[in-house]
């Protein structure tokens, strides 16, 4: 038997009801201070899709992720981002990936069925290490990696994000964006659950990359949606469909 009996759903954000974006406000609220219930339906105003993660039998909704296209040419290369905001998932269904894989999931299927020749990037930008683990586990390559420099592309798109998305709050040296927002941050919660793991190799090799986490600073992360660029667990989660 499923131990979390979760229903997906994908919307615009058009289709967010008043009730629904209080609902996810809440639960962002258990992990982020200070970050305004007004600013956070401005964001939602923008998003393309949204991935809606409900309790199957209560209908409560347990968790969401926000993704926003973006697309532009890079040094003559048509370059596509789907940015993910956020992707708040309530604490007890941690145990699930289902949010995850069903977002990748979602991006995946539409760039494989793009016949163009855009490269496209998932992006999102990480202050705590449960986020960050998704790119090496996911990802061959993947920004940031501190063991491998950044190829110029990649550079050049994340950059690109970064200005556009987080304005001056962007430092381009190290990717990490600093709001530098009175009272904005990590609840103590939160906190508490990071430091709760410093041992952890992973999350040994996640401060090597932020080191100003415990601040609320983030880091953009990224990789490119391609096949090649799966790990082997990646291809597992996310086979390619069998041409008949």
């Amino acid at each position: 038997m499923n131990p979390w009996p979760l229903r997906t759903s994908i919307v615009s954000g058009s289709e967010l009801s008043a009730e629904r974006r209080a609902a996810m406000f809440v639960l962002l609220s258990v992990w982020f201070e200070g970050y305004g219930e007004a600013y956070f339906n401005e964001e939602l105003a923008e998003v393309d899709h949204c991935l809606l993660q409900e309790d199957a039998e209560t209908g409560e909704l347990v968790g969401f992720a926000t993704v926003y296209r973006r697309e532009t040419e890079i040094d003559g290369r048509a370059v596509g981002v789907l940015l993910t905001a956020h992707c708040i998932l309530h604490r007890r269904y941690w145990g699930s990936n289902g949010l995850v894989r069903a977002m990748l999931s979602f991006m995946l299927d539409r760039v494989r069925a793009d016949s163009s020749d855009r490269v496209w990037y998932w992006m999102y930008s990480a202050v705590g290490y449960r986020s960050y683990r998704y790119m090496p586990v996911l990802f061959r390559r993947h920004v940031p990696d501190p063991d491998t420099a950044l190829d110029p592309l990649d550079r050049a798109v994340r950059d690109w994000v970064g200005r556009e998305t987080f304005e001056q709050y962007y430092d381009p040296e190290g990717g990490f964006v600093d709001w530098n927002w009175q009272g904005y941050g990590m609840t103590e919660e939160a906190r508490a659950i990071s430091e709760a793991k410093l041992d952890s190799p992973a999350v040994a090799q996640f401060r090597r990359v932020n080191p100003r986490w415990a601040e609320s600073v983030e880091i953009l992360c990224q990789a490119r949606l391609d096949d090649g660029n799966l790990t082997d667990m990646a291809r597992r989660w996310f086979p390619r469909a069998k041409k008949s």
